[in-house]
């Protein structure tokens, strides 16, 4: 189902499809709906001469074609030519049933809106039918009924039939009783305030919806922007200029590493010595465009050889890391510190 609109005062709605079994609803907004107007129009029931009930089969497969709500009145169009191949000269109706709703005046909204204002904390945080059944239920108990009755619905349609209510009107009302399941505070609109409006004068007491004359304004469509366009016009537009970047600290202080069962303290201290100062000179180089690479230590040796000997030529390694050294690299003592001796003097890689 798509809901496309032509604005807060005018809701225009594709078809339903049919639900399973009987149900004509499925929602609380549109169970409601239909208990407001008839309290049996929901359940067949032998005997009645309810026109809603009598309606309920037609109303069910009924080819609405489109239903639109605006402040007090329901449009329906039908589509009863389902013939594929129609003869030329026979004519097939094409129903469309309206129905008047009498809107509450401003009287009535204004007072609406002040005794529900202390519900707006909770009404936000429910889903929107329920958001429905609290505003009518507050309404209710002080004299304002938004659902109608079955005797506030003046239908008139295009058909030949003489009954007050034609089934043609009565399947507006069973499609309506769809749509406040889609939307259900589009009862607001249908009874005369669009809930944008309704909702800014539960939140802002002097908002202009609260005024006794107020009178709503028809919105029209939006302007079409293709998305090339609006793609263009974010490209070209200027950019307020990047933050200055934050002064680089200066050397890392010594990190204090907790003991860690099964190693060797004086080794983690060498490791998170050499990982805090290789950290502090690639932030110096990201940020510091005049830096020399070559000197940034930005890059580690390839070879693991390589970066065990530059560890013992840069720290004062105890015995017990020495000779693991030694080990891994298949080195004596004298060798590692020939290389040691070897290693460029004032070279950071």
């Amino acid at each position: 189902m798509t809901l496309p609109h032509k604005g807060s005062y005018h809701v225009r709605f594709a078809p339903f499809d049919a639900l399973p079994g009987t149900e004509m609803c499925e929602r609380l907004g549109g169970r409601a709906w239909l208990d407001s107007l008839s309290p049996r129009a929901k359940r067949a029931s032998k005997g009645t001469s309810s026109p809603l009930l009598r309606a309920r089969a037609y109303a069910r497969t009924a080819p609405v074609t489109s239903l639109a709500i605006e402040a007090g009145t329901i449009w329906c169009w039908i589509n009863e030519n389902t013939n594929p191949d129609p003869s030329p000269y026979a004519y097939t109706p094409q129903p469309n049933p309206t129905i008047r709703i009498p809107v509450l005046d401003g009287s009535q909204w204004r007072d609406l809106t002040l005794i529900t204002r202390h519900l707006a904390g909770r009404l936000a945080s429910l889903p929107a039918d329920e958001v429905l059944f609290e505003i009518n239920n507050a309404g209710a108990r002080n004299g304002i009924r938004l659902l109608p009755t079955i005797d506030q619905c003046h239908a008139s349609c295009s058909c030949s039939s003489r009954s007050s209510l034609c089934r043609h009107a009565a399947t507006a009302l069973f499609q309506t009783a769809r749509v406040l399941d889609a939307m259900p505070l589009v009862l607001l609109l249908l009874r005369g305030r669009s809930a944008s409006d309704f909702f800014a004068g539960l939140m802002d007491p002097g908002h202009a919806s609260l005024h006794p004359h107020y009178r709503p304004a028809h919105y029209s469509y939006p302007p079409v922007t293709s998305a090339q366009t609006a793609y263009d016009l974010w490209d070209y537009s200027p950019r307020p200029p990047l933050p200055a970047l934050p002064r680089v600290p200066g050397a890392p202080a010594e990190p204090v590493l907790p003991a860690v069962p099964g190693a060797d303290p004086r080794a983690l201290a060498v490791l998170g010595a050499e990982a805090s100062r290789r950290a502090h000179a690639m932030l110096t180089a990201l940020t510091s465009p005049g830096e020399d690479a070559s000197t940034s230590d930005m890059d580690a040796p390839a070879d693991p050889a390589h970066d065990a000997v530059r560890l013992a030529a840069r720290h004062q390694l105890h015995v017990p890391l020495q000779r693991r050294l030694q080990e891994n690299l298949g080195m004596t003592t004298a060798e590692l510190a020939d290389a040691v001796a070897n290693w460029p003097k004032g070279s950071s890689s």
